[in-house]
C-alpha cells in the first residue's frame, strides 16, 4: 500500500515538473518572439550593402539515380556460393 502511494506520489509530480517545463519552454517562445529586442552595431560608420551570392540552382534527378537503375547495375552472381550458415 506504501509503495503503491509512493509510485503514485512520484508519477503526480513528474507530471506536474513536466507541464511546468512546458511552459516554460512556452514563456520563453514568446518572449523570443515578442521582447526581442535588435541590437544596435556598435561603430557608428555607415554600413556598406553586403555582397549577396546567387545560389546555383541544382537539379535532384541528377545528383544521384532512380532506385531501378541501381538495382539494374547490381550483380547478384557472388551471392550464389553464400553459406547462410555462418550467419546463425
Amino acid at each position: 500500500m506504501l509503495l503503491k502511494k509512493t509510485i503514485g506520489i512520484v508519477i503526480i509530480v513528474l507530471n506536474i515538473g513536466g507541464l511546468g517545463f512546458l511552459l516554460y519552454m512556452l514563456g520563453m517562445m514568446l518572449k523570443e518572439k515578442y521582447f526581442i529586442k535588435e541590437q544596435q552595431p556598435l561603430s557608428t560608420e555607415p554600413s556598406t550593402p553586403a555582397v549577396t551570392k546567387h545560389e546555383t540552382e541544382t537539379m535532384n534527378d541528377t545528383i544521384t539515380p532512380d532506385e531501378d537503375d541501381l538495382l539494374k547495375d547490381m550483380d547478384l552472381s557472388d551471392l550464389d556460393d553464400l553459406d547462410l550458415d555462418d550467419f546463425k
